[in-house]
């Protein structure tokens, strides 16, 4: 009679408890709810937000200053994540209900410098045509550990919110008018 090989069979048994693991943490992860606290996790509140700078991934260059005169949602994602495909609708939203005005806009930057590819072509077959940008060194100083991740910047420069998790348009236009109301988003001359 054979004995079965123990060794072998000891480490496909570690091999499927460490894929189930791996395999409830993205499940955890990917169904996290969307923050309602904008301040969570970021000292970047109320300060000059980091600079951003890079080929844009439909062509051209963009950099963040660009957009001083209009509220921009600086957007970190990926492809493979599923809360920021999740989201995009929300995002598509928000740029399609501030694009007669000119007053905000979305900044989609790379989080996963491996994705670039398949992000402009995500981004394209959604017709999403905002500013997406490469700029490999973006995510240090904001901090990101997370997708989505998105944080709001006033006219001006300045961090008004941060979100970790899915951001929904109206929500977006809730802190807009928040801004407003304190004497942020009016163009400077």
């Amino acid at each position: 009679m054979t004995r079965p090989d123990r060794p072998r069979r000891t480490v496909l048994y570690v091999t499927i408890g460490a894929a189930l693991v791996v395999a409830t943490l993205i499940g955890v992860i990917a169904s996290a709810q969307p923050s309602s606290d904008v301040g969570s996790n970021t000292p970047l509140l109320g300060n000059s937000a980091p600079g951003i700078s890079g080929p844009g991934l439909a062509g051209g260059h963009y950099t963040l200053s660009q957009f001083r005169r209009e509220w921009v949602l600086v957007n970190f994602m990926a492809t493979w994540c599923p809360p920021c495909q999740a989201e995009m609708p929300q995002l598509q939203a928000f740029v399609k209900q501030h694009a007669k005005a000119g007053d905000a806009t979305v900044l989609t930057v790379v989080y996963d410098p491996t994705n670039v590819g398949a992000l402009k072509t995500y981004l394209a077959a959604r017709k999403a045509y905002w500013p997406a940008v490469d700029d490999p060194a973006a995510s240090v100083p904001y901090g990101v550990t997370g997708l989505p991740s998105s944080f709001l910047v006033a006219p001006g420069g300045t961090v008004y919110a941060y979100v970790p998790g899915e951001v929904t348009a109206s929500e977006l236009d809730s802190w807009l008018r928040q801004g407003l109301a304190k004497g942020l988003g009016r163009a400077a001359p």
